[in-house]
Parts: structure tokens; C-alpha cells; sequence
């Protein structure tokens, strides 16, 4: 449904989206959703008058969501309690690709040393970008009064992301010493980026349940998005195909520490039922990235008593406020086998970091999103914030005690960075397949 379930918050997923929904809830449920994302899209980068294109291609396959919800009582009072591991954020980008520069070197010719030449240089890059923040959220939901709910959770932010660079150069008829003697000169360049991410939050919710309409609020708690990065990078460097040691080298960076601080989220939701089996849903979230800053630690200093001195950097990265809007259509459609569900979906959401330069919204995403959400969402944020537009639709099968329910997911966005010529198109395809038990 387009990820517009604020005002929903009904099934086995809740606590992670609105605590609040977790009253609604009777027994034992477990719930699981295994999925695969493959990347599209390229990016384009103007290097010195040399273009060349990333192409983003792959697939990465994992467990997106592991979601339990038990009853409880506490002195008499009912609660609905929620353990939930969630994929809060996914990314991949695999690419290939090579490129023929002309690469200026002072080298030894004649003897004589100094001479500035120019030289051929063939490069071959392989890049794999994968992994995201995932997050461990314990929550619970109780009625407070006649139809109005409320919930609170806590959520624990973990996850990895590895960004793995090898870059093969050739340099071909490379004079050295001694005399005019040439040689093809390789360099095998591998570099291996590991970030680990830490950070705690809460999330706020309260639900009205009524006969046709349903409505839900959820503030999300400021933090800090801790990521420690690790860096191995290996060198060896070869002539005329054999390994020399000058030239050959490993150097390893560590324990660097960069502080994202993640602003105030609040959404509402709206959700119209029309009888059993019709549902229309909106939800409208604000995420106040204008004020947000970046900190990167500088220096570190060990102290033997263990009060350690830590020294950090901060600069503003101009992000912008925005307003994200998703909405959701579901019909439920009872046959002699079982409840199936139709789902549409769609939504706009911006990225808080401005485009450099003018670029056109893609097109290729469909007309509903544009008609019935983009006037809005260009009215509440700022002309040159880029937008990612998503679709959606799902379905499956219901029965007892036991569904099976899947969804595709297309997104799209173009990102301009004029400033270091660097222009992306970026369209991703996600499919999941979830497995709900009611116990």
C-alpha cells in the first residue's frame, strides 16, 4: 500500500511503524518477509573531459523483517507487547566499468630524468556498494480511552554497509631505467570501506479507531546515527606481469567515527473504510533535516584512567525540511479458497540534500503519483529538492491462522550534482514475500 499504514498499524508489523496499532491485536502472532532489491540506473561522471558511466546493476537478497506480538498484562491492565527486526534502509549499486586517459608523468628518457611525457593509461573499475541500517525495536500499545490507543518503542539502530573498490591500471610502454627501455606497468588497487551504524531512538504513537474513519500520529524521537568506518586498502604493483616490492603496499584505516544527527519525524495518517473490504489510506510525515549537522571526530585521545578526549569537526550539510506523502488503496476479495488481497500504492518522497542543477522528475514512473500527490508535495517543499517517486502493488493469500502476502515496489529519481559533474538516474525494483502465523 505505499507504505501508508500510519493510520493503520493492524497487523503483525505495527509496533514498527505505530505502536499505538499493537491494542488492536488478540494472541500469539509471528510474522516474517524475506526480500530481494535489484538496482537500475547509471550515473554519469564527467572527469577531466572524460565521461564515463557507473552502471547500476545486481541484486541483493535478505531477511527484511523478523515481527512477534504477544499480549500481557501489568497490574490488571491489558497491553500488546512487539519485538520487531526491521530493514529500515537497503541500498546496492554494482558497477564496471573501464576508460582510456592519457596520463602526463615525469619519467627517464635518454638518461635523462625529469622529462615530461604523456603516457597511455587504461583503467578497469569494479564497484559493489551493499548493506544498510537495519533496527531492533521493542514497543508495546494499549487503549486509553473509548477508541483512542497509544504506544511507545524503542528502537535500537545496528546494520553495516561495505563498499568494495578494485581498480586494475595499465600503463603501457612505461620507460625506466635504465636507457630508453619500456615496460607495461600494473597496479592492482583493492579497497574494502566497512561502516557500522549505532544509534537509539523512540517512537511516540496514538491511533482513533472509528467505523469508517481510522487516524494515527507518530513522533519520532531526534538521535545521533553513529557510523564507524573501517578502511583496508592493498597495492601491489607489477612490471611486465611480476610483482615488485617498491610500489607494493597495505595501509589500514580505523575506528573513524562520523555523528549524523537525525531531526524530529512526525506523520499523521488517515485511513477511510468503506464497508469490510475497501480501505483508502494517506499518510503526511514531516522530517525536520534543517537542522541536522554532521560531526566527524578528529582526534582521539586514550586516556589510561578511561576518560578518554574526543575531538570532533562539525559542519552544516544545508539539508533541507521535507514533507513526505504515501497513499494506499486495498480490497479484500473473498473467494472459495481464501481471503486475497489487492494492494496499489504510491508516494513522493524528498531527499532532504538539494539537487546542484535543474533536472527533470523521471517520467517513467507513472501518472497517478504525479496528479494526485506531486502539486502538494512541490508546494510544501522547496523547488530544488529532489524527489523519489515509489509504486506499488501487492497481493496473496488469507486464511485462518495463516498469510502469505507479497509486494513490488518501483522507485525512481534523478540527482544532479553539477558542482562535481556527477548526474544519476536511479531506479530500483524491490520484491518481498512475507509470512504471517496467528497462534
Amino acid at each position: 500500500m505505499g507504505n501508508a499504514y500510519l493510520a493503520l498499524s493492524n497487523d503483525v508489523t505495527a509496533g514498527a511503524w505505530n505502536p499505538a496499532g499493537l491494542d488492536g491485536l488478540d494472541g500469539l502472532i509471528l510474522g516474517a518477509t524475506y526480500g530481494s532489491m535489484m538496482p537500475r540506473g547509471f550515473t554519469d561522471v564527467d572527469l577531466q573531459s572524460n565521461m564515463f558511466r557507473y552502471d547500476h546493476d545486481g541484486s541483493l537478497s535478505s531477511m527484511n523483517s523478523v515481527n512477534f506480538v504477544a499480549p500481557f498484562r501489568l497490574k490488571g491492565h491489558p497491553f500488546v507487547g512487539s519485538f520487531n527486526y526491521t530493514t529500515n534502509f537497503q541500498g546496492y549499486i554494482g558497477s564496471l566499468y573501464a576508460m582510456d586517459l592519457d596520463y602526463e608523468a615525469f619519467v627517464t628518457r635518454n638518461n635523462i630524468s625529469g622529462v615530461l611525457d604523456t603516457l597511455d593509461l587504461h583503467q578497469e573499475t569494479q564497484l559493489v556498494d551493499e548493506g544498510g541500517v537495519k533496527s531492533v525495536n521493542f514497543s508495546f500499545g494499549t487503549r486509553v480511552y473509548d477508541k483512542v490507543s497509544a504506544g511507545l518503542a524503542v528502537n535500537i539502530y545496528t546494520g553495516e554497509s561495505t563498499i568494495e573498490t578494485k581498480r586494475v591500471e595499465t600503463i603501457f610502454e612505461y620507460p625506466i631505467d635504465p636507457g630508453e627501455q619500456e615496460v607495461t606497468l600494473l597496479t592492482d588497487f583493492l579497497e574494502v570501506d566497512t561502516l557500522k551504524y549505532s544509534g537509539v531512538n523512540f517512537t511516540l504513537g496514538l491511533k482513533y479507531e472509528g467505523d469508517v474513519w481510522d487516524a494515527g500520529l507518530v513522533v519520532r524521537t531526534p538521535f545521533s546515527l553513529n557510523t564507524k568506518t573501517g578502511i583496508s586498502q592493498y597495492t601491489v604493483l607489477s612490471i611486465n606481469g611480476l610483482p615488485r616490492e617498491e610500489g607494493t603496499d597495505t595501509t589500514f584505516y580505523d575506528n573513524l567515527l562520523t555523528k549524523y544527527s537525525m531531526p524530529l519525524m512526525i506523520g499523521t495518517g488517515l485511513a477511510y473504510h468503506r464497508g469490510e473490504n475497501f480501505t483508502a489510506a494517506l499518510d503526511i510525515e514531516y522530517r525536520g533535516f534543517g537542522s541536522s549537522n554532521v560531526k566527524t571526530r578528529t582526534s582521539l585521545i586514550i586516556d589510561p584512567s578511561g576518560n578518554n578526549e574526543e575531538v570532533f569537526e562539525e559542519f552544516d550539510p544545508e539539508w533541507n525540511n521535507v514533507f513526505v506523502m504515501r497513499y494506499g488503496l486495498e480490497y479484500l476479495w473473498h473467494t472459495g479458497i481464501g481471503v486475497v488481497p489487492l494492494r496499489f500504492g504510491a508516494g513522493i518522497i524528498p531527499l532532504p540534500s538539494p539537487n546542484e542543477g535543474d533536472v527533470d522528475s523521471p517520467s517513467s514512473v507513472g501518472t497517478a503519483p504525479s496528479l494526485i500527490l506531486k502539486p502538494i508535495v512541490k508546494a510544501l517543499n522547496k523547488d530544488e529538492t529532489p524527489l523519489t517517486y515509489t509504486m506499488s502493488v501487492g497481493s496473496g493469500i488469507r486464511w485462518s491462522q495463516i498469510f502469505v502476502e507479497w509486494a513490488y515496489t518501483y522507485s525512481a529519481i534523478n540527482r544532479d550534482f553539477s558542482m562535481t559533474n556527477v548526474v544519476s538516474e536511479i531506479k530500483d525494483h524491490q520484491f518481498s514475500v512475507m509470512f504471517t502465523g496467528y497462534f
